[in-house]
């Protein structure tokens, strides 16, 4: 009898230990000097010409060797870009792939050259390499050689990342009110959906200061990133800042505590918020903001003629608006009551923090169609380039 016992717990435990084993996930070893990173073969150099009229045509296909590791595994590839002579301290991610392969469209390459801060109308170089990696982590990262391509980038707009509000605490009816019918997405006339204003020193950073509203039966808003669209959203899960990509379903939505003025910031990139309230006290409320200067017209009798004023939001008084407007390149202000000195200028395109002391400078603008949004409780601008 003791000895089927003994027999028995060693049958046990064998399969215990083999469980154990089975559930573990492998563990690579990898060695740096029985690997090999990515070649690129092919262009070893070369010169694109970019041409607007051209964008959506093919630029250029670049070629490269697999990487070879110690072990066998799926490797992803993700694709570096630099200005010339930077040595890639800052290298910007223009592609990540499984392939070996990657094409630019003359568009795409342009708004690369932009996004690393080549200077429109400048002949520049454009620095790439391949970076292999494995995992899911981008471990065991190996470079390759480095190619250049030169060009000249055209002057435009790269499209970044936009959040907008949406919820029963906010309204989108453009009727003045929150209630629970306000939960429309969609740019149609009846509704609008205000933008937060994003960060220019950081484009992963979105804040708004404005009004919420837990009157008529809500007091729930999520943050969206198309009109239109309802996929991707952004909101809370467990009390944490996340969105439907990250979670593989709808997140959760903020709740507003009270009704009133409230400081929104949030980072998608380390998934970081806060939202507090904020007081009124003597925050004017104007009857009229318009923008004026040369980015109306496409000279100086932008200056000169009358404003052009925004809508006013029905449902908070310091948000201010303007839907698909044409602008030329040059700069442009804010400003309230149609009169000087009452302006906002600035120094960043796209979206900043408006000036106002003495002869503040004007926003520079880049020729293309926007919509325009502005908050005067904190001077924040925004442009958002529309087709």
């Amino acid at each position: 009898m003791k000895k089927i016992s003994i027999l028995m717990f060693a049958f046990v435990a064998s399969l215990c230990f083999n469980a154990c084993v089975e559930d573990e996930e492998p563990t690579f070893v990898i060695q740096e000097e029985q690997s090999e990173g990515p070649l690129i073969v092919s262009p070893a150099a070369t010169e694109v010409t970019l041409n607007k009229d051209l964008a959506d045509q093919q630029a250029f296909t670049f070629v490269w060797k697999d990487a070879a590791y110690n072990v066998d595994t799926p490797i992803t590839y993700t694709i570096e870009a630099a200005a010339s002579g930077t040595n890639f301290e800052t290298p910007q991610v223009a592609a990540t792939t499984n392939d070996l392969f990657y094409t630019w469209t003359i568009g795409d390459l342009n708004n690369l050259a932009i996004t690393i801060g080549l200077l429109p109308d400048v002949e520049s170089a454009i620095q790439l390499r391949v970076v292999s990696s494995i995992g899911t982590d981008g471990g065991s990262g190996i470079e390759s050689n480095v190619i250049s391509v030169v060009v000249t980038p055209y002057a435009t707009v790269v499209p970044v990342k936009n959040l907008f509000l949406v919820g029963n605490s906010v309204d989108t009816n453009k009727d003045g009110t929150a209630n629970n019918d306000d939960w429309e997405n969609g740019g149609a006339m009846t509704s609008t959906n205000t933008y937060l204003f994003r960060d220019p020193d950081n484009e992963n950073v979105f804040h708004f200061r404005g009004y919420f509203s837990t009157d008529g039966g809500g007091d729930e808003f999520k943050l969206l990133e198309t009109q239109g669209a309802w996929q991707p959203q952004w909101g809370l899960d467990g009390g944490g800042f996340t969105s439907s990509d990250i979670l593989g379903g709808d997140p959760g939505a903020f709740k507003v505590a009270a009704t009133g003025y409230y400081d929104l910031t949030v980072n998608i990139d380390d998934l970081t918020y806060s939202f507090t309230p904020f007081t009124i006290t003597t925050e004017p409320e104007y009857t009229t903001i318009g923008i004026i200067g040369a980015a109306r017209t496409g000279d100086d009798s932008g200056w000169n003629a009358p404003d052009t004023d925004m809508t006013q939001s029905a449902f908070n008084p310091h948000i201010w608006y303007l839907e698909g407007v044409d602008l030329f390149d040059g700069p442009l202000k804010f400003r309230h009551s149609d009169d000087w000195p009452g302006n906002w200028g600035g120094t960043t395109e796209l979206t900043g923090v408006g000036i106002t002391d003495g002869d503040p400078p004007a926003i520079p603008v880049t020729a293309g169609k926007y919509d325009i949004w502005f908050n005067d409780l904190d001077g924040r601008y925004l442009l958002v380039p529309v087709e």
